[in-house]
């Protein structure tokens, strides 16, 4: 999801039938590879499937974390979709809304 964005858990569980919690931090990296504040989108265990949150596509550009908290990678939202196989675009968060 865009980094404005907050999970909204009314629209998660809708959506995965299961209440948001986050990794406690000293099993991130056991099970994504990755060290907390890296986690990239991709290139994560097969097993772990790869969700887009609609809150991105509003951006030109968007900047996920490239494997650890210092670096980033600068990709389009379509270019991420493919790259990710993500399973699907999904919406999920609150806080980032444009006024109409």
């Amino acid at each position: 999801m865009a980094g404005d964005g907050k999970v909204n858990s009314s629209k998660f569980k809708s959506v995965f039938h299961t209440k948001p919690h986050m990794i406690p931090r000293d099993q991130v990296e056991d099970i994504t590879g990755f060290q907390p504040g890296g986690v990239c989108p991709f290139a994560v265990p097969a097993e772990i499937p790869i969700w887009l949150d609609v809150s991105m596509k509003r951006f030109e550009y968007v900047h996920p974390a490239a494997g650890n908290e210092f670096t980033s990678v600068k990709i389009t939202p379509d270019e991420l979709e493919e790259i990710t196989e993500t399973q699907g675009w999904c919406d999920v968060c609150k806080g980032w809304e444009e006024e109409e």
